[in-house]
C-alpha cells in the first residue's frame, strides 16, 4: 500500500515540475507575443508600410530575320552600354556633372569608342526619360572598360554598365532598303503601341522601315514580368509572380541572298559603266550622264514573289544600332547625298517609258483598235517615218516623233514593239481620242488592270502608288498649282505621251515588274510577297505560312497577248538580215544562250524633268525568262545614265546569263569571309615555310 502512495506522490512530482516547465516557457511566449502585438506595433507597420510591390519588365530579343535558304540575315547580339542614373546626377552640382561628363567622355574615348560630351549631356537631358531612369549614353563599349568602371566606380557616381541585346547584319550592308533597321519609340509611336498586346516602355525599341517595321508585331518578342516585394533599400524580399520573356517569331524571306547580292553588285557596276559615257552635247546645252541611283528587282511571275530588291545608294544599318547622329540621319535623308535612305524600288517613281508601250498595246487590242473594226489589223504594216502629226491639229504642238526622229519604216505591233516605234503608238493613242466610239482613257484602264496607279500590295510599308493621269486628275492638278500647266484642259498630246509613259505617268521599279509579271504568267496579277513564313523560334516549327495573294486576273486569250508577247520576244532575238534593224537590246544580248534560256524585254527611255535643267534621260530594262514558262522577271532604272538597252538591258544580261549557266556565287557572309581570309593566309603562311624548308635542304645537299 506505501509503495502504491509512493509511486502516485512521484507521479505528482514530476507533472509539477513539467507543469513548471512549461509555464516558465510559455509566459515569455506570451510577453514576446504582448511585445510585438502592442509594444512594437507602431514599428512593424512602418516597416510593413516601406515594402512595396513592384513590377519588373524582362525585354525578350526579337526574332530572327532569314533568306529562302535559311541563312540569317538579321540577328542578334549582346552589347555592354554605358548609363547614367539620373536621380543619383541629380544630387551633383553643375560644374561637378560638368567634370563628371568630361572625365567619362575622355575614359570612353580613350578605350576606342569616340564619345564627346555633348553627346552624354543629350541623352542626360533627353525628356525621353523619367528623372529615376538609368539612360544609356554609349553602346558597345569593351569589356575592359566595363570592368575598370566597375573597380573605380566611386569615381564615377551614377554610372554603370549594363548589357543590352541589339540587332547584328551578317551580311553588312547588304539587303539594307530591304530589311529596314529599328529605333527608339518616337512620341506618335508611344501613344500607337500603348494598348499593343506585346508591352513596350518608352525607352524600347520598333522596327522604323523594311521587314523591321512590316513585321514588327511577329518579331518582336514577349516581355517578361516578374512581381515582387522590395523594401525601401530595393531588396527583393518576395516574388510573387514570374512570367518569363519570350523571344520573337523568326521571319523567312522569299529572298535569296545570293541573288541580292549579285543584284547589288550589278546595279552598282551598271551605274558606273554609265558614267563612263562620253558628255552629250544638244542645242540646249550640255548632257552629263551622272548616274547618280538606280533600282533592280528580281519577282517570280509564277507567285509574286520577290527574289531580290536592290537600291542604290545604300547605307549601313548598323548605324541605328547605338543610336544614329543628328547629322547621320541627315546625310542620309539629304537630296545631294542621292537620298541614300530611299528604297527606290518601292518609293522611287519615275517615267516608265517604252516599258508602258505593252500596255497601250493591250488597250488598242482589248478595244479592238487594232482589229477589225479598228484603224489597223494586227498584221497590218503601218508606215513609220520619224515623225507623227496629229490629225485635225490646230495650234498647240501637233508634231511627235521618234528618238532623233529615226524611221523604223513598215511596222506591224509586234515590230513596233520590238524596235519601240514611238510614232506607231502615236497613232494608236491619238485615234482613241479621234475615232468615235473609242474612249481617250484606255490606255489608262488597261493600264490600271495591271497594277499601275496605285500600291502593288507587296509586304513593305510606305509604298509609293505611282500616278496614272487622266483629265479629272488634269483639272485637279491645275486647281491646286495653276503656274504649272498651260491650260486645265487634256489635249490629245497628253494621250500620245500617257500612251508611251511619258507625259505625267510615273511608276515605280515594282509596279513594272509586277505588271510585266502578269503580262507573262497569264494573266494573274499578284501582291508581291517577301514574306515566306514565321517560326517558332523554339520548335523551329512553321508559325504563319504566308500564301501567293492574287489581286485580280485579267483577260488574255490568246489573240491579245500572241503579237505582244512575240513582239517582246523580238526585242532581244530580232535582226533583220537585209537591213540590218534590231530588237532594241539585240546588242545587249548578244551570243546569249536563248536556245537553252530564252529571254524576252523591253527597253525604255524616258525624260524627266528637273530644276537643275537639262538632264540626260532615265534608263529602263525588263527582262524575263526562261520561256515560255518564266522563273525570273527583271526590272532595272538608273536614274540620269540614257538609253535602256545601252546601259540597263547589259546588267539584266549579265545576271541572267549567271542564273542560265547555274553560276551564281556563293555570297559569304562578313563572319564566313573573315574565317576565310584566314585560312587563306595560313595556308599561305604554310606554304612559305614548307618552300624555305625545301630551299633550306636543297642549300645542305649542295653545300655537301
Amino acid at each position: 500500500m506505501n509503495r502504491i502512495r509512493n509511486i502516485d506522490r512521484s507521479r505528482r512530482l514530476r507533472l509539477g515540475i513539467l507543469g513548471a516547465v512549461a509555464i516558465s516557457l510559455f509566459i515569455p511566449l506570451v510577453a514576446r507575443l504582448w511585445y510585438l502585438q502592442i509594444l512594437n506595433e507602431t514599428e512593424f507597420i512602418e516597416r510593413v508600410q516601406d515594402n512595396t510591390t513592384e513590377e519588373i519588365i524582362e525585354k525578350a530579343p526579337r526574332g530572327r530575320i532569314l533568306d529562302i535558304s535559311g541563312r540569317v540575315l538579321v540577328d542578334n547580339r549582346q552589347s555592354i552600354v554605358v548609363t547614367i542614373d539620373k536621380e543619383e546626377m541629380a544630387s551633383l552640382r553643375s560644374s561637378k556633372l560638368d567634370d563628371l561628363f568630361f572625365d567619362l567622355a575622355k575614359e570612353i574615348s580613350l578605350s576606342g569608342k569616340l564619345t564627346k560630351v555633348a553627346q552624354i549631356e543629350a541623352s542626360y537631358k533627353s525628356e525621353r526619360y523619367g528623372p529615376f531612369a538609368k539612360v544609356p549614353v554609349v553602346s558597345d563599349i569593351s569589356k575592359e572598360l566595363q570592368v575598370y568602371l566597375a573597380e573605380y566606380s566611386y569615381k564615377w557616381p551614377g554610372v554603370g554598365t549594363t548589357v543590352v541585346t541589339v540587332r547584328d547584319y551578317p551580311y553588312g550592308t547588304l539587303a539594307a532598303h530591304l530589311l529596314g533597321y529599328v529605333g527608339s519609340l518616337s512620341e506618335d509611336e508611344i501613344g500607337q503601341v500603348q494598348n499593343a498586346e506585346k508591352t513596350y516602355l518608352a525607352n524600347d525599341e520598333i522596327g522604323k522601315a523594311g521587314i523591321e517595321l512590316f513585321y514588327e508585331n511577329a518579331l518582336r518578342g514577349t516581355p517578361g514580368r516578374k512581381t515582387v516585394i522590395v523594401d525601401k533599400f530595393n531588396n527583393i524580399l518576395d516574388v510573387v509572380e514570374e512570367i518569363p520573356a519570350r523571344a520573337g517569331s523568326d521571319v523567312q524571306l522569299t529572298i535569296d541572298i545570293d541573288l541580292q547580292a549579285m543584284a547589288e553588285d550589278y546595279l552598282k557596276e551598271g551605274l558606273d559603266t554609265a558614267r563612263q559615257q562620253p558628255t552629250k552635247f544638244e542645242e540646249e546645252g550640255v548632257i552629263i550622264y551622272k548616274a547618280p541611283a538606280g533600282a533592280m528587282i528580281v519577282m517570280n511571275p509564277q507567285d509574286g514573289s520577290v527574289l531580290a530588291m536592290a537600291s542604290y545608294p545604300t547605307y549601313d544599318p548598323e548605324l541605328f544600332v547605338s543610336g544614329i547622329s543628328q547629322s547621320e540621319f541627315d546625310d542620309l535623308i539629304d537630296p545631294g547625298n542621292s537620298l541614300p535612305l530611299l528604297n527606290r524600288v518601292i518609293q522611287g517613281t519615275y517615267p516608265p517609258g517604252s516599258t508602258f508601250k505593252p500596255f497601250t498595246a493591250y488597250a488598242a487590242l482589248d478595244t479592238g483598235l487594232i482589229g477589225s473594226r479598228g484603224i489597223l489589223g494586227v498584221n497590218s504594216m503601218y508606215l513609220d517615218e520619224g515623225i507623227f502629226t496629229i490629225p485635225t491639229c490646230e495650234g498647240g504642238t501637233c508634231q511627235f516623233q521618234n528618238a532623233g526622229g529615226l524611221p523604223n519604216g513598215e511596222v506591224d505591233l509586234r515590230l513596233a514593239l520590238t524596235y519601240s516605234s514611238d510614232v506607231y503608238f502615236y497613232n494608236l493613242a491619238a485615234h482613241f481620242d479621234i475615232l468615235p466610239g473609242f474612249d481617250l482613257e484606255s490606255p489608262q484602264v488597261a493600264a490600271e488592270y495591271f497594277g499601275f496607279g496605285s500600291p502593288s500590295g507587296i509586304t513593305l510599308a510606305n509604298e509609293n502608288g505611282g500616278r496614272i493621269p487622266t483629265p479629272d486628275s488634269r483639272r485637279e492638278a491645275y486647281r491646286q498649282n495653276p503656274e504649272a500647266f498651260l491650260t486645265d484642259k487634256w489635249l490629245t498630246g497628253d494621250t500620245l505621251n500617257t500612251s508611251i509613259g511619258q507625259g505625267d505617268v510615273l511608276a515605280t521599279p515594282l509596279q513594272i515588274a509586277n505588271a510585266y509579271s502578269a503580262l507573262i504568267n497569264g494573266g494573274t496579277l499578284f501582291a508581291p510577297n517577301i514574306g515566306l513564313r514565321t517560326i517558332n523560334p523554339i520548335t523551329g516549327e512553321t508559325e504563319v505560312a504566308f500564301q501567293p495573294r492574287i489581286t485580280r486576273e485579267l483577260y488574255l486569250p490568246d489573240p491579245i497577248i500572241s503579237p505582244i508577247i512575240d513582239g517582246l520576244a523580238g526585242v532581244t532575238t530580232w535582226r533583220r538580215s537585209d537591213n540590218g534593224q534590231e530588237g532594241t537590246a539585240y546588242s545587249a544580248f548578244l551570243n546569249f544562250p536563248h536556245e537553252d534560256w530564252p529571254v524576252s524585254g523591253k527597253t525604255g527611255t524616258s525624260e524627266k524633268q528637273s530644276l537643275e535643267g537639262l538632264i540626260a534621260d532615265y534608263a529602263l530594262f525588263v527582262g524575263w525568262g526562261p520561256n515560255p514558262e518564266p522563273e525570273y522577271v527583271a526590272a532595272v532604272i538608273l536614274e540620269e545614265a540614257g538609253f535602256g538597252g545601252a546601259v540597263a538591258a547589259p546588267i539584266v544580261r549579265r545576271y541572267f546569263e549567271q542564273v542560265a549557266y547555274g553560276i551564281v556565287p556563293r555570297h559569304l557572309s562578313i563572319e564566313e569571309a573573315d574565317d576565310l581570309a584566314r585560312q587563306q593566309a595560313q595556308e599561305l603562311t604554310d606554304t612559305s615555310a614548307e618552300i624555305e624548308a625545301i630551299a633550306d635542304t636543297s642549300s645542305i645537299g649542295s653545300g655537301g
